[in-house]
């Protein structure tokens, strides 16, 4: 689950409503059914008289729908304020996962061009290309068991 704290304004004639019959919030999913059922524990104003209430809510795994928060019962007339919930918006780790995703992509696209692509040795060199068998992406100096320059008898490859 992740738990984010979320807030509301619902203004100064809203003020001073916590507790059981106060503010509260229910989680909807995309298509508006009950995700998790109205609650008013956690929920505080943060400052008295300022109708801003707020609460730590925990959100389901990869949740997409709604906060759907109410005045409670503490006053004559209902008060209603939603706001949207999507994973990929709201989780602070999908900037860090999309990071590292983008650097794999690019290793594992090096790694099928030097699978699939052409390679040759020649001049004490081992060169790779890319699957196109045109674009060159890694040249590797070839050494023997003594560390000298051989393309017959290659113990060591160093990358150019």
């Amino acid at each position: 689950m992740l738990q984010q704290l979320r807030n509301v304004n619902f203004g100064k004639n809203c003020a001073n409503a916590t507790g059981s019959l106060g503010v509260g919030y229910t989680i909807l999913s995309t298509s508006g059914t009950i995700t998790t059922s109205r609650s008013t524990s956690d929920v505080y104003q943060l400052t008295s008289g300022s109708g801003i209430y707020a609460a730590y809510v925990s959100f389901p795994d990869n949740f997409r729908g709604q906060l759907l928060w109410d005045t409670g019962t503490t006053f004559p007339t209902a008060s209603y304020a939603t706001e949207q919930f999507n994973y990929e918006e709201n989780n602070p780790n999908v900037d860090v996962t999309n990071q590292m995703v983008t650097q794999m992509s690019g290793t594992t696209s090096q790694l099928y061009d030097i699978q699939y692509g052409r390679w040759k040795i020649e001049n004490d060199q081992m060169k790779f290309y890319k699957a196109d068998n045109v674009t060159l992406v890694a040249t590797f100096n070839l050494f023997d068991d003594l560390g000298a320059p051989s393309m017959d008898t290659v113990f060591e490859r160093v990358k150019v």
